[in-house]
């Protein structure tokens, strides 16, 4: 009698899964009972996590090398300088990028999409529209050609800053976990009296109930015949035309109110919660972020005469107060993304309540109190501040790219500089206050 296919189909199948039953049944008793098989289990276990370990150390070297390779070919390109060429080459590397990963050839396609990277004015931006076009292999390698480039970039950091003509030297001492310490040492001998460095600072803000009496970048105060008013806003002025002009630049254009042509918008919003809350850091983190895009912009202009390090650069390196999210810095950062949001390209992405609360963390934990000339009616601000105990009052804060290393002395006879904000501004002057070495640690009192 002839079986139907599909009895034949159903037997087949049920001899296979018993096979497959009584192969684990049996493995399973050999694995238990067997002392050879054990070991040879054990040899053929080793024997695959050896192959395994040579294959992951083969794909860690060929990534390896197509990284040093890549950065190789960067360092020696010439990119173009004009906005109509950069432009032509982006689109035209990136157009080969994409080809490229069409073709399968992803490792390929890193170059063209890594040099489209360099010459793009909102880096971030592109990062983020990688992460979501290309391929994982390949965005994860252009990461970690974005990180390689950074360490370099430390590496070498401390032969070019401080520059060499101020004559002083920012040395790594110790690391703690991730964090490593820095001195600020001399780098000749100095004379009581002398002069050390005068430093402007990296960013500033005044107390909000001052705005409009004190100059919004140099803090001086304004007079009738001194005041500039911004053309757009009546939220800030300035002490001069040389200040207006650089705090357009560097942020105001960014988070001016524009209130004289507009009544509702969220640059006013957060000044008012500045006021209400007596609070100058959320202003001073959107000026910080502001002034990157800005710096970025001047760097795109000066090509390869653009400084080469940034301003997170040198806020990287800042010591940070650890600090918790709470309903307060969430509000904070979205108040500030939403302020920026039209202006900074990526901001939403790049300002996570993290690194809201890492900039907030290296604020409290490095700006200096700025005095003012005299008694200033204004609520003391709870935020933390370096004072230098002068007995008046302050009128904001500041942070600064080289003072922020200053060692603390524990009391003025051990310090071995004096700090002033010479012209009741915010330029602040370091003076030797005794002899000093070359070598010695730079330390001021403050509290």
């Amino acid at each position: 009698m002839a079986l139907k296919p599909s009895t034949i189909a159903l037997i087949s199948t049920a001899v296979v899964a018993s096979f497959g039953l009584g192969f684990l049944i049996y493995y399973d008793s050999k694995r238990r009972s067997d002392p050879q098989f054990k070991k040879q289990l054990k040899r053929e276990r080793k024997k695959a996590a050896k192959q395994e370990k040579l294959q992951k150390e083969k794909e860690i070297t060929s990534v390896e090398g197509l990284i040093a390779s890549v950065l190789e070919t960067v360092a020696n390109e010439d990119f173009p300088e004009s906005a109509q060429e950069k432009e032509a080459y982006f689109m035209e590397k990136v157009a080969l990028g994409e080809a490229l990963c069409k073709e399968g050839r992803e490792d390929d396609a890193v170059l063209p999409f890594y040099k489209a990277l360099k010459i793009y004015p909102a880096p971030l931006e592109l990062i983020m529209i990688y992460q979501k076009t290309v391929p994982e292999k390949v965005f994860r390698i252009i990461v970690n050609l974005m990180a390689v480039e950074q360490q370099k970039r430390q590496s070498e950091f401390y032969d070019l800053f401080p520059p060499a003509e101020l004559n002083i030297k920012l040395q790594p001492t110790s690391t703690e976990g991730e964090k490593t310490k820095h001195t600020l040492v001399a780098d000749r001998d100095f004379n009581q009296g002398e002069v050390v460095y005068v430093e402007s600072p990296l960013i500033s803000a005044l107390h909000p109930q001052l705005e409009g009496s004190y100059c919004n970048f140099c803090m001086k105060k304004l007079t009738d015949d001194s005041k500039i008013e911004c053309t757009n806003c009546d939220q800030v002025a300035f002490c001069s035309k040389e200040c207006e002009t650089k705090g357009s630049e560097q942020y105001h254009t960014f988070l001016c109110s524009n209130s004289k042509l507009t009544s509702d918008n969220k640059a006013v919003e957060f000044r008012s919660y500045a006021q209400i809350n007596n609070v100058k850091y959320p202003q001073m983190i959107a000026q910080f972020l502001s002034s990157m895009v800005a710096e970025e912009m001047e760097k795109n202009k000066l090509g390869k005469d653009a400084p080469r390090y940034s301003a997170w650069d040198h806020i990287e390196r800042f010591n940070q107060q650890e600090l918790q999210a709470n309903e307060e810095t969430v509000k904070e950062a979205t108040m500030i993304k939403e302020l920026l949001a039209s202006k900074v390209p990526g901001i939403d992405e790049f300002l996570s309540d993290e690194i809201y609360l890492l900039l907030k963390g290296k604020l409290n934990e490095n700006t200096f109190e700025i005095p003012a000339a005299s008694d200033v009616a204004v609520e003391k601000s709870m935020e933390p501040a370096r004072s230098l105990a002068t007995g008046s009052s302050g009128v904001g804060s500041s942070l600064y790219k080289i003072s922020t290393f200053i060692g603390k002395s524990d009391n003025a006879d051990d310090s071995n500089i004096s700090i002033e904000f010479r012209d009741n501004s915010n330029v602040l002057t370091a003076t030797a206050s005794k002899n000093i070495k070359k070598g010695d640690e730079i330390r001021s009192f403050y509290v």
